[in-house]
C-alpha cells in the first residue's frame, strides 16, 4: 500500500491549503485527539467529532500506517466540580459515570476505540509539573 500512502492529501487548518501527508516517522502516525469534559452526556456535536476521528484513524490504518490514536478524558474541571455540587455527587463519580456514557456512546456509533485513553485525573503530577516547567496550552487561533 505505499502507493496509496505517497497519494494521501489533507487540509492543513494552519496553512489553509491541502498538502501531502508526511508523518514525522515513515510508516507511523501519532494522532491525539483532545476528549470530552465529562460533566453530562453527549450531544451530536460530539458525535460528529469523534466519528470523523475514527473515519481517519480506519483510513491511515487501511493505507498501512502503525496509528497510536490517544483521546483524552477531562475527568477533573469547574464544570464537573459545579455539576457534582449540584447534584450531591463526588465529582470524580461523576465523571467517570459520564466517561462510561461516552464510551457507550462511541460503541453504538461503532467508533474503534483508542490506542490510549487517558484521564486528567490520572496525570495531575505529570500536569502539574509541565506548568511549574512553564509548559502551557497555546491554542493556534490566538496566534
Amino acid at each position: 500500500m505505499a502507493d496509496q500512502k505517497e497519494l494521501f492529501h489533507i487540509y492543513n487548518t494552519i496553512t489553509k491549503k491541502k498538502e501531502s501527508f508526511n508523518p514525522k516517522e515513515e510508516g507511523k502516525v501519532g494522532m491525539y485527539v483532545c476528549g470530552v469534559t465529562a460533566y453530562d452526556y453527549s450531544h451530536i456535536g460530539h458525535a460528529r467529532a469523534y466519528v470523523a476521528f475514527d473515519i481517519l484513524y480506519r483510513y491511515l490504518q487501511y493505507l498501512g500506517y502503525e496509528v497510536t490514536y490517544v483521546r483524552n478524558f477531562t475527568d477533573v474541571d469547574d464544570k464537573i466540580i459545579l455539576r457534582a455540587n449540584e447534584t450531591g455527587e463526588d465529582p470524580l463519580k461523576l465523571s467517570g459515570r459520564f466517561c462510561q456514557e461516552f464510551l457507550n456512546d462511541m460503541a453504538d456509533l461503532q467508533c474503534l476505540p483508542p490506542t490510549h485513553q487517558p484521564r486528567v485525573s490520572d496525570h495531575m503530577n505529570e500536569i502539574t509539573r509541565y506548568d511549574k516547567a512553564g509548559y502551557h496550552y497555546t491554542s493556534l487561533m490566538s496566534e
